[in-house]
């Protein structure tokens, strides 16, 4: 693969982003793990909790301890043990190698209050000792941001294409969503609505993803305009079940429509035969942003439609 462009590094960056709140426990620190492998090759050293247990290390690297914790919907309280516990379990079976403890989370809005004071009160009570950090998505994205396009790609997966993908990425793509069967009697699908990415409170790299592709979406149209008949609607409908159980659970726009398009790749091209990920990657956007355009995936803006709460 070859250096990164403009649109590549803002789509490693929102996608990273994404899978940070959408990976959970052991998911998450798993996901930690691979980038610190990637980082540091051959010196970071992950524990396995099996057997006696990690004793407090969820990985460490020349001084650095880590504390990994990756919550759907964090608890003041629970968080602010946690950083207690995981901090003092790692000082007392690992204090002779712990030159810097880091608690590493997956909530980029921050820490609950409660935790932030416990991790203020670490600081204090060992300065001069040891060096107590925190790590929300952002500073582990700056610590693997650096990484060569080839070995990214391999963690948080492939970028698209700058071209429009082929027919059989396309098809690959909706034979996937057309597997369930349609239910009768539904209503009709409807145009997108003027402001609709604004709407949806899109990071800037999400919001410049869809609108790239918006140009592409003709191929997904020109492919039903030879579908067999319903294809579409049922496909429509569902992409709008998938929509509504990601919304149910994660907190941002930019989060569901990865993650749609994630879950996409995965099963549509589960069985091999379309070997080039970047167009792989394409065609699931494509796909998506068609429906974005046309059926009622994430909320309108115009009175009276279908409202998400993100």
């Amino acid at each position: 693969m070859g250096p990164y462009d403009g649109r590549d590094r803002a789509w490693f960056h929102s996608q990273f982003m994404s899978l940070s709140v959408r990976k959970t426990g052991m998911e998450w620190q798993a996901f930690v793990n691979d980038l610190m492998h990637a980082v540091h090759p051959g010196e970071f050293m992950a524990v396995d909790p099996t057997g006696r247990g990690d004793k407090g290390c969820d990985g460490w690297v020349g001084g650095l301890m880590l504390a990994c914790y990756g919550a759907t919907s964090p608890n003041q309280g629970r968080v602010a043990r946690k950083v207690n516990d995981d901090f003092h379990t790692a000082l007392r079976y690992w204090g002779d190698h712990m030159e810097r403890w880091a608690f590493v989370h997956n909530n980029a809005g921050g820490l609950p209050e409660m935790a932030a004071r416990a991790v203020l009160d670490l600081r204090r009570r060992h300065q001069g000792s040891i060096r107590i950090e925190v790590w929300p998505p952002q500073v582990l994205w700056n610590h693997c941001a650096f990484l060569a396009r080839d070995r990214l790609a391999e963690i948080v997966g492939s970028p698209p294409s700058d071209h429009p993908a082929g027919m059989t990425y396309i098809a690959r793509c909706v034979e996937s969503l057309a597997r369930t069967r349609l239910q009768p009697g539904l209503d009709p699908v409807r145009e997108v609505a003027f402001g609709k990415i604004e709407h949806n409170g899109f990071g800037p790299e999400v919001a410049d993803l869809i609108k790239h592709h918006q140009t592409h979406t003709g191929h997904v149209r020109y492919y039903f305009a030879f579908a067999s008949p319903g294809e579409q609607a049922q496909v429509s409908e569902n992409l709008l079940t998938r929509f509504a159980g990601l919304r149910a659970v994660l907190p941002t726009s930019d989060a569901v429509f990865h993650a749609l398009c994630d879950d996409l790749v995965a099963e549509a091209f589960a069985g091999g035969g379309c070997p080039d990920p970047a167009q792989r990657r394409s065609a699931a956007l494509m796909v998506v942003t068609h429906f974005f355009e046309r059926c009622e995936i994430f909320e309108s803006p115009v009175e009276g439609r279908r409202a998400a709460s993100f």
